[in-house]
């Protein structure tokens, strides 16, 4: 029986694998949140006169920037405490508030942009990005973003 244990557990994140490709891009709707964190956004500490305007982010591992122009990008590490495979995403949502970020008038929507599949209780880096419609005439008032992970599967 004990030989079996690793076929068993391999065949469980095979299954789990097919299932999560076959939505192709679409959001699971049995997700749970994991995490949470609401973080300062704060202007570059090194300002490119030719780039955009962008603001960036940073807490602990978690970091990202924000630009002027909607794109956005991310890079998390991300914990699964299991043996058995589920698949997280991270995203953000932008927002307007305190300089603690403990009070926050959000913006936009939660937008993902990393998507990747977890077995044995791996760490896995989550780095990726989106894009956010119509914040021109909002950027300035951006001061918090919420970094925020989701998951599927025996989180």
């Amino acid at each position: 029986m004990w030989r079996l244990l690793p076929i068993i557990l391999l065949v469980s994140c095979a299954v789990n694998e097919t299932r999560e490709t076959a939505t192709d891009g679409q959001t699971p709707g049995n997700y749970r949140i994991v995490s949470i964190l609401d973080v300062p956004l704060n202007p570059p500490s090194k300002p490119d006169a030719e780039a955009s305007l962008a603001k960036a982010f940073q807490h602990g591992e978690a970091r990202g920037r924000v630009e002027e122009t909607g794109t956005w990008n991310i890079t998390r590490p991300v914990t699964h405490n299991r043996l058995r495979c589920a698949t997280y995403e991270t995203g953000i949502q932008l927002g307007e508030g305190d300089p603690a970020c403990s009070h926050v008038r959000w913006l936009t929507h939660i937008e993902y942009g990393t998507r990747q599949t977890h077995c044995n209780s791996a760490t896995r880096i989550h780095t990726g990005g989106g894009q956010f419609t119509d914040i021109n005439s909002t950027f300035g008032a951006l001061t918090c973003v919420r970094v925020v992970t989701r998951c599927t599967g025996p989180c």
